[in-house]
């Protein structure tokens, strides 16, 4: 039985919403998202150990601030600039006593871990990254220690988001939003008893040149977990155990047959552009996406916009539910800011409850808030109800540096098997060198 990495009270607690959050698709009006940053982490050569951050030891009895004047960067998404603008214009407002010169550039989560780790110096004060980034930052010496700000942060932020900031027992980051995907679909199509099964919706009687079923299969952010779907484990049970994958055992091999008869069942594999595409033609069923595309997907389907939780997939004639990977954006503070104090209460500012609500309303950003977790603004949209059904199925993705093999492997793997261009007989040797490449190096 796979073990759900996120209990069914804990789900209650992390609400979501339709809103964006991570990082990579920009360009959406203006309540849609970024798609998430851990699509494909970048590689880097990490470091035997972690790096001290500066003065640690002190922070946490300091004042709050070090300096009267201080010069940060901040990094964040194109879309969320304007965002972090009145973030940062309310942070200075907040705190006169200190005369800031505070600069907010491009630089989303998607990349900002590649230009850290390439040049530190270079780097923004703070921060955005998704959390699956953090172990190897770490470990390679470029993230300031949360040595003023965790207590706040455990005591507002449900645990999931307490976890994901966390490495080696260590609290780094603050957390900001979560994030985890379900299903689309057209209510003209289906109703919501086929949604629940994808035999359903792949066997139902549609009108020709409709698709019935569709996902960004070569994308391993959303196909990887159909081995967890079928209890495979992604480095143990935990996630923190670089040395064990277990793809290529019995149900990875089930999971390997799965994939090689989804095309010849109608299944489509394109982007979630296409997508919105196909929604507004009415030629498509349904579609495996995140909350970032809630409202682009609501504006064209109208009256007929479902959302419901993944659905069932049938490995050897039994049922089991659709898994995901669940997220976080997390924000952190070089190793080597000059300014340790005045970054680290910025930090903890652009993530504080009332920028997390801000967040929500401004961009959709999922709150990690205990608090806000129980707000009816965050838990009135259907795409909430949805969001928190599939958290029971969600798994967060595994945060160390192991995991930057994971990405191009896996989606090299699912696409052959996908268009059938290797055969049933070569999956166990080609599920053997998956788990070889995925577990290649680990110490």
């Amino acid at each position: 039985m796979k073990r759900k990495l996120f209990s069914k009270v804990m789900a209650m607690m992390m609400v979501s919403a339709m809103g964006m959050s991570m990082a990579g698709c920009g360009g959406e009006a203006s309540k849609t998202a970024d798609a998430p940053a851990s699509e494909k982490p970048a590689e880097s050569t990490a470091a035997e150990s972690p790096a001290e951050s500066p003065a640690e030891n002190a922070a946490a009895e300091a004042p709050m601030f070090q300096n009267t004047e201080a010069s940060l960067v901040v990094w964040g998404s194109q879309d969320d600039q304007q965002m972090l603008n009145e973030m940062v214009d309310a942070f200075k407002a907040e705190y006169p006593e200190v005369a800031w010169d505070i600069t907010v550039r491009v630089n989303g989560e998607d990349q900002a871990k590649t230009e850290v780790l390439k040049d530190t110096e270079a780097a923004a004060d703070v921060f955005a990254i998704a959390h699956d980034q953090l172990g190897e930052l770490v470990q390679s010496g470029a993230v300031y220690k949360n040595t003023k700000y965790a207590d706040d942060i455990k005591e507002r932020s449900v645990d999931a988001a307490i976890n994901a900031a966390t490495y080696e027992g260590e609290l780094y980051g603050y957390p900001s939003v979560s994030e985890t995907y379900f299903l689309f679909y057209n209510k003209a199509i289906f109703n919501e008893e086929q949604v629940k099964s994808l035999d359903a919706m792949l066997t139902a009687d549609l009108a020709d040149g409709v698709t019935p079923f569709a996902m960004d299969v070569a994308n391993a952010y959303y196909s990887g977990p159909f081995f967890l779907s079928n209890g495979c484990e992604l480095f143990g049970a935990d996630g923190s155990d670089a040395k064990t994958v277990t793809f290529n055992n019995a149900q990875g091999l089930e999971v390997a047959k799965l994939l090689g008869t989804l095309k010849g069942q109608g299944v489509v594999a394109f982007d979630d552009t296409v997508a919105a595409a196909q929604f507004e033609a009415g030629t498509l069923g349904a579609y495996v996406a995140g909350p970032w595309k809630t409202e682009t997907y609501k504006g064209v389907l109208g009256d007929n916009f479902g959302v419901a939780e993944l659905p069932s997939l049938n490995f050897n004639g039994e049922e089991k539910h659709m898994a995901s990977f669940a997220g976080f954006k997390i924000y952190c503070v070089k190793s080597n800011t000059k300014y340790p104090l005045e970054a680290m209460a910025l930090a903890n500012w652009l993530t504080n409850e009332d920028n997390q609500l801000k967040r929500f309303q401004d961009r959709g950003g999922v709150p990690v808030s205990k608090a806000l977790s129980e707000s009816a603004e965050v838990t009135s949209d259907p795409a909430v109800a949805a969001l928190l059904a599939q958290l029971n199925y969600a798994y967060a993705m595994p945060a160390i540096p192991q995991m930057g093999k994971f990405w191009d492997a896996t989606k090299a793997f699912v696409q052959e098997a996908f268009d059938g261009t290797i055969t049933e007989a070569d999956y166990q040797a080609k599920l053997d060198t998956l788990v070889a490449t995925i577990t290649e190096g680990a110490q």
